[in-house]
C-alpha cells in the first residue's frame, strides 16, 4: 500500500538531500548510513502503526478499522498483535 502522503514526501525529500550533496565519498557514506538504519527504522514505524491500529480499536471494530485504512480484516488483527509481513523479532 503505496500512497502519497506528506510523510513519504519528507522521506523523498531527505533523500533528494542527500543524493543533492556534491561530494560522492560523503554521499555514498550518508546514504549507506541510512541504509544501515532501515531495519531499526522500519521497527519503529511498525511500533507506531501498531500503538495507532490499537487505539482505534479501542472504539472501532476491526471491520471499521480496516475500511477506514484500506486493508483486510484480517491484516488489522496481525497489526494490532505486532505480526507483519517481516517480523523480525
Amino acid at each position: 500500500m503505496v500512497e502519497t502522503s506528506p510523510a513519504v514526501g519528507a522521506i523523498r525529500a531527505v533523500i533528494a538531500e542527500l543524493a543533492a550533496n556534491p561530494d560522492p565519498t560523503g554521499r555514498a557514506r550518508a546514504v549507506g548510513a541510512v541504509l544501515d538504519a532501515v531495519p531499526q527504522l522500519q521497527s519503529e514505524l511498525r511500533s507506531v502503526r501498531q500503538a495507532a491500529v490499537v487505539e482505534m480499536r479501542s472504539t472501532q471494530s476491526l471491520a471499521e478499522v480496516a475500511a477506514e485504512l484500506g486493508i483486510s480484516v484480517p491484516r488489522v488483527s496481525q497489526i494490532a498483535s505486532g505480526v507483519s509481513r517481516t517480523t523480525k523479532k
